[in-house]
């Protein structure tokens, strides 16, 4: 039987989602810089930040930690504005386990929608998964006014969003 939160990565590897810790700092760090091909620069205290700061999700298995997503939610919607996963050839795998991590938490708080802030220097690769998984491409004036307001604040002009909407309609009432 396997244990919860746990699945085979490429027929080997166990990896399990879960919280991140203070012991995955360094490791998260290594994981970011790997992936996004060392333009973005994050240290232990960036990552220590982001731990209390976020939801701070890892993938880890034996060999450590190869995944990495924070996420916060504000008026209803997601916003995940960091996600990360290395090696490359884990993405599939380890990447849709944290979209699924975050996606179901959101959906436990009632979330409209998953936003992605990308910057514009995301691989086309790490798109087209985004796309595979369900998420849209979607310019920053197509979204509902609400929307617009909670996410005014992650855009500094030079990210872009993909988008999925987690519910069918939007809440216009309060819950």
């Amino acid at each position: 039987m396997k244990d919860e939160g746990v699945k085979e990565i490429e027929g080997a590897e166990r990896i399990a989602v879960r919280r991140a810790r203070r012991q995955d700092l360094a490791a998260i760090a290594r994981v970011v810089k790997k992936s996004s091909r060392s333009r973005l620069v994050v240290d232990e205290a960036l990552a220590m930040e982001w731990l209390f700061s976020k939801g701070l999700l890892v993938a880890a298995g034996g060999g450590g930690v190869v995944g990495v997503a924070a996420w916060q939610v504000e008026n209803l919607v997601c916003i995940t504005d960091l996600f990360h996963v290395a090696p490359a050839r884990y993405r599939e795998r380890v990447g849709s386990r944290l979209l699924e991590a975050i996606e179901t938490e959101a959906g436990v708080l009632m979330c409209e929608a998953n936003a992605m802030v990308l910057p514009t220097w995301t691989p086309k690769t790490v798109r087209a998964f985004l796309h595979g998984q369900g998420y849209e491409h979607k310019p920053f004036a197509e979204l509902h006014r609400i929307w617009r307001e909670v996410l005014g604040e992650w855009l500094h002009g030079d990210e872009e969003l993909m988008v999925k909407r987690l519910r069918d309609r939007m809440v216009m009432a309060p819950i």
